[in-house]
């Protein structure tokens, strides 16, 4: 093989097949996610995002996550209508969506890295100043005068207070490279900040991915040239790893979230692991006389 076609890259029948194989097998699981909507967020009393949300009261943890993990879902369900449905293929829009989807799964599992509820509710008041701080970035682009939100700050500082935490304490949020890469460690999801990566270069254009997620096709290439004739198309293999590397994230957060919102004590883990809030009650059988 000559270094000139070298350049040429297509995929065989059976990676292509491979390929479409994980594919559907993903779309069924977004399928289901996408079908379970908000019923899937429901809280028991005495689980550990009931404890937390008591503590960010009205700034409910299990609120945020809920809409964390709606969007993680929605981006891939999107994708998945593009492909499976709709039959398009492009060559970089999928990763913009796959790259959404593993922020916003992953964020859910930063802030669940912990199992004490005033870490978790600490690390969510975070993304709420973050929150507060994005939204007076955008409102000063229409009024350079414009500062937070008052009665959203005035609801954080309260919230904050009953913590014992200053607006300090939680103004210094850390950068999403840097919450992929603690999650992919702290959860065992090795490919996430890779993909994140690349799919990041797709969204904004940087010409180095295109090797690892994009085909280039010969078009009556005259091999004498120093201008190759082709096109880039998508890569269905590249495209699959990624897109299964997204869904075992929003997998990881579901179930750790959905792990945070039972009440150990009715899971049957109570029999296995002690627990100060598990009670017996006395003298509460009553027994007829004979």
């Amino acid at each position: 093989m000559s270094e000139r076609e070298t350049y040429f890259q297509k995929l065989t029948p059976r990676e292509t097949e491979l390929a479409w194989t994980g594919m559907k097998f993903d779309f069924q699981r977004i399928e289901k996610w996408h079908k379970a909507g908000q019923d899937a967020w429901n809280v028991s009393s005495g689980s550990l995002l009931d404890a937390v949300d008591g503590l960010n009261e009205p700034l409910q943890v299990s609120h945020l996550i809920g809409y964390l993990l709606h969007t993680a879902v929605d981006h891939l369900h999107a994708l998945k209508t593009l492909l499976a449905d709709a039959n398009a293929q492009h060559t970089f829009a999928p990763y913009t969506l796959i790259r959404g989807s593993i922020e916003a799964a992953s964020t859910v599992l930063w802030v669940l890295q912990d199992d004490v509820a005033r870490r978790v509710a600490r690390r969510a008041l975070t993304l709420e100043y973050q929150n507060l701080k994005d939204q007076r970035r955008a409102t000063k682009l229409v009024d350079a005068q414009a500062d937070f939100d008052p009665e959203l700050m005035d609801v954080l500082k309260q919230v904050l207070g009953s913590m014992d935490l200053t607006l300090g304490m939680v103004k210094d949020p850390p950068h999403v490279s840097t919450i992929i890469r603690d999650v992919a460690e702290s959860f065992e999801l090795p490919a996430s900040q890779l993909t994140w990566q690349m799919c990041s270069a797709a969204a904004h254009g940087r010409p180095w991915a295109k090797q690892f997620l994009t085909l280039f096709e010969a078009i009556d290439d005259d091999g004498v040239s120093k201008t190759l004739s082709g096109q880039l198309t998508s890569n269905h293999l590249a495209m699959a790893i990624s897109l299964n590397t997204a869904c075992d994230v929003v997998d990881k957060a579901r179930t750790v979230r959905n792990s945070y919102s039972r009440n150990p004590n009715h899971t049957g883990e109570s029999f296995t692991k002690p627990s100060n809030r598990l009670h017996l009650v006395k003298n509460s059988l009553l027994l007829p006389k004979y």
